[in-house]
C-alpha cells in the first residue's frame, strides 16, 4: 500500500501533468530551444515530462536529475515509452551531479506558487554554472514575482479553524506555526486591497544572488481586512513563450501564495501599508526557504 508521502507525490504530479497552461507553454518553448542532436539538463525531473519533451524535440541525450523517489518512476515511464537508451537518470542533489562536458541546454520547473520559494534561483544557478555551455539556451530565461495586500477570508480560514478550541484544548500553537508559513490559495483580484508591485525581477541566465528582498510601499484602494500579502509570478519561458500565475491569469496548479500577517488590521482608502519580504535558502543544500516578512500599517482611521 502506498505511504501518505507517496500519494501527495501522485497529487502534486497529476496536478502539474494536468495544468494545461504549464504543459502548452513548456511544450512550445522546449520544442524552439532544442536542436537536433543537443544534449540536455533536465533540473529537477520529477516524472520527467520536460525531459522527454526535449527528445520529441531532437535532443541525442537528457540527463534527468531528481532528489525524490519520483525519479523511479520517471525511469518506468522512459522504458516503457522506448526512451531509456536515451536519457541519464541521477537520483540525488543537482549539486552532486558531474558532467564531463556540459550541456546545451537546461530545463527545469522548480517553482513554487511565488515562483523563487522553492530555491530554484540557487539551484539554477549552481547548474547554469557548472553543468550548461558558456552561451547555453535556458527555459525558463526568467521570472518575475508579485506581491498585494489581500483581504481574503479563504486564505485565512484554516487560521482561523486553529484560533477555537478543539475538544475544549487550545490548538493556538498551531495556529502561530501557519501564521511563520507561506500557503497557496485562489486569490480573485476583487480580493486585492492596493494595485500589486514587482517583488523580484530575475534573468535566469545571468542572476548571481540566490535570495531577494525588497521593501515595498502599497497605497491602500479599498476598505477591508488586511488578512496578508499575496503573490505570484510571470515566468519567461524564451523570447516568445510566457505564462502567468496572475490572478487575472488562465487559472494554473500554482494558483497564488499567501504569506499571513500575524494581526490583520482593518484598512480604508488612502492607508499605507509597508512591506519588507526577504526570502532565499535556509542552507546551502536545501529545499526549504527562509521566509522573513515585516509590515507596519498607517491607518488615517485610527
Amino acid at each position: 500500500m502506498a505511504s501518505r508521502k507517496q500519494l501527495q507525490l501522485f497529487d502534486d504530479h497529476y496536478e502539474m501533468l494536468a495544468d494545461p497552461v504549464r504543459m502548452q507553454a513548456y511544450a512550445q518553448a522546449i520544442a524552439r530551444a532544442v536542436r537536433p542532436g543537443d544534449r540536455v539538463l533536465d533540473l529537477g525531473c520529477g516524472l520527467g515530462i520536460l525531459g522527454f519533451m526535449a527528445l520529441r524535440a531532437g535532443a541525442s541525450k537528457v540527463y534527468a536529475v531528481e532528489k525524490t523517489d519520483s525519479i523511479e518512476l520517471a525511469r518506468a515511464i522512459a522504458e516503457r515509452n522506448g526512451l531509456s537508451d536515451r536519457v541519464e537518470f541521477f537520483h540525488g542533489s543537482s549539486k552532486d551531479f558531474q558532467l564531463a562536458e556540459p550541456v546545451d541546454v537546461l530545463v527545469s520547473e522548480t517553482l513554487g506558487s511565488f515562483g523563487v520559494e522553492e530555491n530554484t534561483l540557487d539551484f539554477t544557478l549552481d547548474a547554469r554554472q557548472r553543468l550548461l555551455k558558456p552561451g547555453g539556451r535556458m527555459v525558463p530565461q526568467g521570472l518575475r514575482a508579485w506581491l498585494a495586500p489581500v483581504c481574503s477570508a479563504q486564505a485565512c480560514e484554516r487560521l482561523g479553524f486553529w484560533s477555537r478550541p478543539v475538544q475544549g484544548l487550545d490548538f493556538s500553537p498551531a495556529r502561530d506555526e501557519l501564521l511563520g508559513r507561506m500557503s497557496t490559495a485562489s486569490i480573485a483580484s476583487s480580493d486585492l486591497l492596493a494595485s500589486p508591485q514587482v517583488f523580484a525581477e530575475v534573468d535566469l541566465r545571468r542572476h548571481e544572488q540566490v535570495a531577494v528582498g525588497r521593501k515595498l510601499l502599497f497605497p491602500i484602494e479599498r476598505p477591508g481586512t488586511l488578512h496578508g500579502v499575496a503573490g505570484w509570478f510571470d515566468l519567461m519561458l524564451d523570447e516568445e513563450t510566457s505564462l502567468s500565475t496572475s490572478p487575472e491569469a488562465p487559472a494554473t496548479h500554482w494558483r497564488q501564495a499567501v504569506f499571513p500577517l500575524r494581526r490583520a488590521p482593518s484598512v480604508v482608502a488612502g492607508d499605507y501599508f509597508e512591506l519588507t519580504l526577504a526570502i532565499g535558502p535556509s542552507g546551502p543544500r536545501s529545499d526549504d526557504t527562509r521566509v522573513q516578512l515585516d509590515f507596519r500599517c498607517t491607518q488615517i482611521s485610527g
